[in-house]
């Protein structure tokens, strides 16, 4: 007996060495090994590509195809400091950076709006309008000023911003969301200029400040299939996060098949396709099919919208009906959301409905 004992205590060390080699070995594995693509129900992976190239979106409404040559990019958050792999990046949305010196002078401008000088106050109005975009977040604020005069030329400001640039053009947020293969990353970028190389300029080193969104080639627009429950979306504030990554510019399209119940205490006589418990009442179904994209703002009224299928991009996205078909170019930049409109009894929903979202190639 105290031999087994003694051959066991000898053994033990040997085992915790190995199950922890084994640990890191797997943890590594699982770390760069394929992913599949976000969102519940998906069944897309992301293909092998080149690993940086993308294509950046310009402030001035410029487009470049490159190659991301810095391998890493510094991304502060809530919960510390993270380097993030350019090869796992997927999509990036950036927030406001300002270019050097130029934050200063928005601030100046601003104050000078206030000026007892009228050629002062004439000249921030001039100067914030040359620096819009970036002084927008500025003018947004002083347009509460108590002071009436700052008030009254910020306001006045705020509109000729935003008729001269587009409403994607106007961010209000500091903080830059960095769409990986696993997740999204919500910070403030601290890489100041990234090293990239073009086909036709060669080697160049950009500016963080002057890009408006970034999209990784392929993989950022995926074509995704996925199931939307019933049970858990058709109710009110619950969005299923796709994982897909619309960046305003490509025309994509949502199909949805199926069948819904919702009212199940009625014992199926109240059953809904995607585009809602209204239209098949109305003849609708799949020889009657209802195209999505009419804009629903942002508030979902159970006894309209019972059954739909809606969508948003990003977080803050206007809503728009997707109903058996939707095929655009969504507003806006970013995740593509999916929900069902809740039942107009209040009841739990039964069943789902299958979605396929796809890049329109033409």
């Amino acid at each position: 007996m105290s031999r087994f004992v003694l051959a066991l205590l000898v053994g033990l060390p040997l085992v915790f060495v190995a199950s922890a080699q084994d640990f890191k070995k797997e943890e590594k594995k699982d770390f760069d090994s394929p992913k599949k693509t976000p969102g519940a129900g998906s069944k897309g992976t992301v293909p092998a590509g080149i690993p940086g190239d993308c294509e950046v979106y310009f402030l001035n409404g410029s487009k470049v195809r490159l190659v991301l040559q810095s391998e890493k990019l510094e991304v502060a958050t809530a919960y510390g400091r993270l380097s993030v792999p350019v090869k796992d990046i997927r999509a990036i949305e950036f927030g406001l950076h300002y270019p050097d010196g130029l934050e200063a002078k928005i601030e100046a401008a601003i104050k000078n709006l206030g000026n007892t000088a009228y050629g002062e106050r004439e000249k921030a109005d001039k100067a914030l309008l040359e620096m819009a975009p970036y002084s927008y977040p500025a003018v947004i604020d002083a347009a509460q000023s108590g002071d009436s005069e700052v008030s009254k030329r910020a306001k006045d400001l705020v509109q000729r911003i935003r008729s001269k640039h587009p409403k994607k053009d106007l961010k209000l947020s500091v903080d830059d969301r960095v769409v990986t293969q696993n997740f999204t990353i919500v910070g403030r970028i601290l890489t100041t200029t990234v090293k990239a190389k073009t086909e036709y300029f060669g080697e160049q080193e950009l500016n963080v400040a002057k890009m408006r969104s970034l999209r990784a080639m392929g993989a950022a627009s995926l074509d995704t299939e996925l199931a939307i429950d019933s049970s858990k979306y058709a109710s009110r504030d619950q969005w299923l996060d796709t994982g897909y990554y619309s960046d305003g510019r490509t025309t994509i399209t949502i199909a949805a098949t199926g069948l819904i119940d919702v009212w199940p205490q009625q014992g199926g006589g109240f059953m809904s396709g995607p585009a809602g418990l209204q239209h098949m009442r109305n003849g609708g179904g799949p020889g009657n099919p209802l195209k999505g994209g009419r804009k629903l703002g942002a508030v979902i009224n159970p006894q309209a919208h019972c059954g739909m299928l809606i969508a948003k991009v990003g977080e803050d996205g206007e809503y728009f009906l997707v109903g058996d078909r939707y095929e655009g170019i969504p507003e806006g930049e970013g995740k593509l959301y999916l929900t069902i409109g809740p039942s107009q009894w209040n009841a739990q929903c039964v069943g789902s409905f299958e979605v396929k979202i796809a890049r329109k190639v033409d």
